[in-house]
């Protein structure tokens, strides 16, 4: 914990550090010069004070680490001080102990174990170091069992320089949070004594305007009474028109599932008759193909029955040319005589014969133009039968699209149907909520008018309690007279 009180003497005691640091190296090396012959060699104590200087030059660089400078420079010189320059049996250097002895007590002030570890850790590693490389001129200060003491005593000084930074930043901390809890109940009490003085005087403003409001708030509140009883029958009266609209509502709802039934079972048979239209279409494209092979049929057979009568034509030619082929036989059989008689009887049954035959052809003409003008009858009947069948065709056809476009336009009307009922269903869900609202409207209007009755009793007694906050105020500002009295008093 760093207290603001130890960050301000953390400046003086670095200015304490280096005035020993200095004094300590100077008086060294006079007392080596002066007492022990020193030579060029013992001008190593200068240098703790050269390191001195150069750490307070360049102090406001360092900040935080100059303390740490200032405490590894006594022992980290001091060792190379007895490493180098402790070459006699004079006790003098005996010193250096002692001089680490004071600038680990000197560390206190900063109030702060981390550097007081950092010293010891840096004392120790160091000489014993150098004790290791250079053991001659450490061993002439002291002896084996010299240094083990002086181990024991450094230690038991850190350890008592560790408590007493210890106590001592707790005993700032916990001085200095009591000031500054002192501090903050004197700021306190002050912003309450301004703050009873504020509210004393708003506490009189107030009950002064206290009495003219009441008699303002008594007439407002009969007048909100009287608006409230208004607004009460006039939300009775809605309640009774919204409950009307309910019932309207039912009637709707019912006619809007009767038109969504009716449009449903419109469009299913329409659908059944869009089906029936289809199957007919199909019959009546088979009857059509059929006529037109009923119409080749017939075409052929007139053309049979004319390729008939060019054969019989034929046969009647070749009836005619056996005729006159008998008559020349008869004639050459009288010529004959005696001798063609039986020819003669031959040609003439050969002539009988054609006559027969032209008979029967001429019959079979007849048949033949009858069978002919009945074909051609057929012909045209069909054909007729035909056009009006492609007619009729047409006409399904025609129908088939107005039955589609009419089942499209009874999907549409469904569709728009049950956005309908679903439209309704959501105005019957607002007109629930509408009337449950109105309900609650009512109860919190005849709470109202509870509360104004209330307000109105409270009006008459709040006059009454006037003169008595008026006396309160007076009070509360003799208290914070008497707050600032005591406050001013302290200071």
């Amino acid at each position: 914990m760093q207290v603001q009180s130890m960050k301000n003497e953390e400046k003086l005691v670095n200015n304490i550090m280096f005035i020993y640091i200095l004094g300590v190296a100077i008086a060294g090396w006079a007392f080596v010069m002066i007492f022990l012959n020193g030579g060029i060699r013992e001008c190593v104590f200068l240098l703790t004070g050269v390191c001195g200087v150069l750490t307070k030059v360049f102090e406001k660089q360092l900040g935080e680490k100059a303390k740490y400078v200032y405490a590894c420079i006594p022992p980290v010189i001091g060792a190379v001080t007895a490493a180098v320059s402790n070459t006699s049996d004079c006790a003098g250097y005996v010193c250096l102990t002692h001089y680490y002895f004071v600038a680990t007590l000197l560390l206190v002030p900063y109030y702060k174990q981390k550097l007081l570890k950092v010293s010891v850790i840096v004392t120790i590693v160091v000489n014993a170091g150098m004790m290791i490389v250079f053991p001659a001129g450490f061993l002439k200060l002291h002896n084996v069992i010299g240094w083990i003491f002086t181990g024991i005593v450094y230690v038991i000084l850190f350890a008592a320089c560790s408590f007493i930074c210890y106590r001592a930043t707790a005993l700032f901390g916990m001085v200095e949070e009591k000031g500054k809890e002192v501090e903050s109940v004197l700021d306190s009490v002050q912003m309450l004594s301004e703050r009873l003085h504020t509210a004393g005087a708003a506490l009189s403003q107030v009950s002064e305007n206290e009495s003219a409001s009441a008699e303002e708030l008594a007439a407002t509140s009969e007048q909100l009474v009287k608006n409230s009883n208004v607004l009460s029958s006039k939300t009775v009266e809605s309640m009774e028109n919204l409950g009307e609209l309910s019932n309207w509502e039912g009637v709707v709802a019912d006619n809007v599932e009767k038109v969504e039934m009716t449009s449903q079972n419109l469009l299913d048979k329409s659908r059944e008759n869009e089906k029936l239209l289809n199957d007919l279409h199909t019959i009546n494209g088979e009857v059509s193909e059929s006529m037109k092979a009923t119409t080749d049929i017939a075409k052929k057979l007139s053309e049979a029955v004319q390729e008939i009568g060019v054969t019989l034509k034929l046969i009647s030619d070749i009836s005619s040319s056996t005729n006159l082929l008998a008559l020349n036989a008869s004639i050459e059989a009288a010529r004959a005589g005696e001798a063609g008689r039986g020819f003669a009887v031959v040609a003439t049954e050969v002539g009988n014969l054609a006559n027969s035959t032209q008979d029967s052809l001429k019959e079979v003409e007849l048949v033949i133009e009858r069978v002919q003008h009945n074909v051609r009858e057929i012909t045209l009947q069909v054909e007729e039968n035909s056009e009006k069948l492609g007619t009729q065709n047409e006409y399904f056809a025609n129908v088939f699209r107005s039955m589609q476009d009419m089942t499209e336009l009874l999907n549409t009307s469904v569709s728009v149907v049950n956005t309908m009922g679903d439209a309704h269903s959501k105005q019957a869900q607002v007109i629930e909520k509408t009337v449950s609202f109105n309900q609650d409207i009512a109860e919190s209007i005849r709470n109202e008018n509870e509360q104004f009755n209330s307000i109105n009793a409270m009006a008459e007694s709040n006059a009454k309690d006037i003169g008595e906050v008026a006396a309160q105020a007076n009070a509360i500002n003799e208290m914070v007279d008497e707050i600032s009295r005591l406050l001013k008093r302290d200071e």
